[in-house]
């Protein structure tokens, strides 16, 4: 099964999204596309989940106590700070 174009769209702007980094039209594109169509939605909740646990992870040094200081690292590198 092939994605629709929306699809493939949603889903290219779905990090931007999360990160806050889209234009207010964007944004509504993108939230509009997301409370019409599950598939997109249920990817869009698991990116979240995702995110919110990198972020935790890197907020939380006791977290983190398991890993090397490269994968410390690489995941204080995925965060975006909230605006």
């Amino acid at each position: 099964m092939t994605a629709r174009p929306d699809c493939s769209k949603c889903e290219e702007l779905l990090q931007p999204f999360l990160d806050r980094s889209l234009t207010a039209d964007e944004r509504a594109t993108v939230q509009h596309h997301l409370e019409n169509c599950s598939a997109c939605d249920r990817c869009y909740k698991l990116e979240e989940v995702l995110w919110k646990h990198v972020r935790n992870c890197c907020d939380q040094q006791a977290g983190l106590e398991f890993a090397s200081s490269e994968l410390k690292q690489k995941l204080s590198d995925l965060r975006t700070p909230l605006v």
